[in-house]
């Protein structure tokens, strides 16, 4: 019997050493810089990340509704892996932190010039709130204050009912959308509701855009829209 236990400890030993080690994920690094939004060359709509040194790298990642709160210029920390030796560079992206807002005039125009020389275009449609109300004639009604609503910003999802979720639901559902109106901007976060999901909304832009199109905002109904994203968004 002692003989028989030795041999079955020797036999684990042995298929231990022998398994197969642990799959590594990939080597992770911290690049901090300026975000850029371009259309490449096929006309996509692509986040550029901008070092220090002015280098551009375009960035991809699985996270849903990643860098849709972004605007060229911002101060942002991406987490991700190697770089590839292309122009423009490209590294997949595992986690990502805005740290401080920009505006264009942060992005080197050597690097712009350089994108440009290679047919990249770039977002830069000017946005203004609408004048009156851009709401369908025949607007959607009575639902009621147990409707919950999801918004998606910076890769956190908020879910919230009540007054708020009625009035951004209300808005939201009701804009009459133009297709032709569609600009090349990325919304700052997403809306989805119970009557409807995937509403972009862009507040600096004063512009909600989904599958029907896009629809200006007024002064007033952004400035709502940002009381309920201060409340229920944090």
């Amino acid at each position: 019997m002692k003989r028989i236990w030795i041999l079955l400890c020797a036999l684990a030993l042995l298929l231990a050493g022998c398994a197969a080690p642990e799959a590594e994920g990939p080597e992770l690094t911290e690049t901090e810089g300026r975000a850029l939004i371009a259309l490449n060359r096929e006309g996509s709509l692509s986040t550029l990340l901008v070092t220090e040194d002015g280098e551009a790298i375009v960035l991809t990642t699985e996270i849903n509704d990643a860098f849709c709160g972004w605007s060229s210029g911002d101060r942002v920390r991406v987490t991700h892996d190697g770089v590839s030796e292309t122009f423009p560079a490209q590294t997949e992206v595992y986690d990502y932190k805005t740290l401080a807002e920009g505006d264009w005039s942060d992005i080197p125009e050597e690097t712009v010039t350089a994108l440009k020389d290679l047919g990249w275009d770039f977002c830069l449609d000017v946005h203004a709130p609408a004048a009156e109300p851009q709401t369908v004639e025949d607007p959607v009604t009575g639902y009621c204050g147990n409707t919950v609503t999801e918004v998606t910003l910076d890769g956190e999802t908020y879910s919230f009912w009540g007054d708020d979720s009625v009035t951004l639901t209300d808005i939201v559902i009701n804009l009459a959308y133009d297709p032709e109106a569609v600009c090349r901007c990325l919304p700052e976060f997403t809306v989805d509701t119970e009557f409807g999901d995937g509403y972009g909304v862009n507040l600096t832009g004063s512009y909600v855009r989904c599958e029907a199109g896009q629809a200006s905002l007024t002064a007033e109904q952004t400035e709502i829209i940002r009381g309920i994203m201060e409340r229920n968004c944090k």
